[in-house]
């Protein structure tokens, strides 16, 4: 086996060689994840992951629990998401969740971890 090899799990993205970075998911991003994306630096974006992938004991995808609120266009919408850990998507956002007012997202929000019952996962430490 070649070690110099890219390595490609099921489900995952291609691992680049020459720097440590954090894996990711191969799911595609959706037009607002695009659009919020597209002016972050990719090594803090990398850095996130890492906290976030810790958080998340060591999983990579979506953290149950863990739902947010972010502004899509400033003081005008906002839209429900949930943390991710993994370095190419560090949030999923909800297309059918986008409201006019944060009160509005941040009351979808709780209501979306009430139904799905989720806490923040125990950590092993």
């Amino acid at each position: 086996m070649d070690r110099y090899r890219k390595v490609k799990k099921e489900n995952m993205q291609e691992i680049p060689w020459g720097k440590e970075t954090l894996g990711a998911l191969d799911t595609p991003l959706n037009e607002l994840e695009k659009k919020a994306l597209q002016n972050l630096d990719v090594d803090k974006l990398n850095d996130m992951a890492e906290c976030l992938f810790a958080l998340n004991n060591r999983h990579y995808g979506p953290i149950p629990g863990t739902y947010m609120v972010m502004c899509i266009e400033p003081n005008k919408t906002w839209c429900v998401g949930q943390l991710s850990a993994d370095r190419a998507k560090p949030f999923v956002l909800f297309p059918d969740l986008v409201f006019n007012s944060v009160k509005e997202a941040t009351e979808a929000a709780e209501a979306l971890k009430a139904e799905k019952a989720e806490g923040v996962p125990c950590r092993n430490i």
